[in-house]
């Protein structure tokens, strides 16, 4: 938001996914949606303004300056970063692959009946 921190992608972006799970509830405001690419590929510029939030099994990447949340990674999956899609400057062309807790999902959220939903991260479709 305030462009102290900014990245780029050299490579694939994964297609959308949105994680309806407690803590991106609260880190989002609302629901995560995001890309992601291999964290090799991607480039961040200011990152002295980058601060993570480690949640244990995650870490949650953000903006020091604004509090913009940007960035999420597994523990298990440090090779992988997700993209927040609201901080993609052209998302066009990604399309909404599948929806992670989809049973978290507060009452006020319409979800996408035709992509698969998951009880978790991509587990058992519901």
């Amino acid at each position: 938001m305030c462009g102290a921190l900014r990245f780029t992608v050299d490579g694939p972006l994964r297609n959308i996914l949105h994680c309806h799970c407690v803590n991106c509830r609260r880190v989002s405001g609302n629901f995560v949606a995001s890309s992601g690419c291999a964290t090799e590929d991607l480039t961040i510029h200011g990152e002295d303004h980058l601060r993570w939030y480690d949640h244990g099994y995650c870490r949650y990447g953000f903006c020091g300056t604004c509090g913009s949340s940007l960035f999420w990674q597994g523990a298990d999956h440090m090779d992988r970063t997700s993209l927040q899609s609201g901080s993609l400057i052209d998302a066009s062309g990604l399309v909404l692959e599948g929806i992670w807790f989809a049973h978290e999902a507060q009452p006020h959220v319409m979800l996408d009946p035709t992509v698969p939903h998951h009880s978790g991260n991509g587990g058992t479709e519901v």
